[in-house]
């Protein structure tokens, strides 16, 4: 590992760590990721890039290692308290679709996002696709949501014009749909699509598809992670 000192924030490298926090680096794949956890995980996966701590002990082991001190570490934190070990992670960023995949259709929330993510993993989907308007998949509250599941996962950015160009049927998960109990399987290729949290998925983007909801009694208002978790339950086989 080549390790490197950062001392300034007036220094090329920072400012480049700055940029990859700011989401600069998104088309990419690059973020900033915090924590041991998340850093495990992204190696474990072949996605860390390099790492940063305070110290050269507690550096993660990567292509690249940098050493820089505390307040320029807080500099680059999201978190109040910070972790205080960091790291670069590459996600597996693809466009291309799969036989049981999720489009997230302005899903704003990254914790929401970032828990679809992690579901989808548990429950065999293949991949994740985000029109440009969800929140960022590099965003790290997303990363953090998904509990590393990102880094196993391939994501991708679509917008909804090439979601239709793709040989998927597209299931819709709308009020107004078929009682997913009346469904026995979905068709493959396929793609399960949740709207945004508080519209739903636009009326004109209902053109295509089948349309399919969860029976909810006397109530019509389901978090869009969870609603997604029952749907990818349902569906898993």
């Amino acid at each position: 590992m080549e390790i490197k000192e950062i001392a300034s924030p007036h220094s090329e490298t920072f400012k480049r760590l700055n940029a990859i926090r700011q989401g600069k680096f998104k088309a990419e794949g690059l973020t900033l990721i915090e924590g041991r956890d998340l850093l495990d995980e992204a190696k474990r996966a072949n996605c860390l890039v390099a790492s940063l701590a305070t110290r050269r002990e507690d550096l993660v082991g990567a292509k690249e290692g940098y050493i820089l001190p505390t307040h320029l570490l807080e500099r680059l934190s999201v978190f109040s308290t910070p972790a205080g070990i960091m790291g670069i992670a590459k996600l597996n960023l693809t466009k291309e679709t799969s036989d049981k995949f999720i489009y997230l259709d302005g899903v704003q929330d990254p914790g929401n996002v970032g828990t679809i993510i992690r579901t989808a993993l548990c429950f065999g989907y293949t991949s994740v696709m985000v029109s440009k308007d969800s929140a960022s998949l590099s965003n790290i509250k997303t990363i953090q949501a998904s509990k590393g599941a990102i880094f196993r996962l391939p994501v991708g950015y679509m917008e909804y014009e090439e979601l239709l160009a793709s040989p998927a049927h597209l299931y819709l998960t709308i009020l107004e749909g078929q009682d997913e109990r009346e469904i026995p399987a979905l068709k493959k290729p396929c793609c399960l699509v949740f709207g945004n949290e508080g519209r739903g998925i636009p009326a004109g983007h209902r053109q295509r598809g089948t349309g399919i909801r969860i029976d909810m009694g006397h109530f019509d208002s389901l978090n869009v992670a969870s609603a997604a978790a029952i749907f990818m339950y349902r569906f898993k086989d």
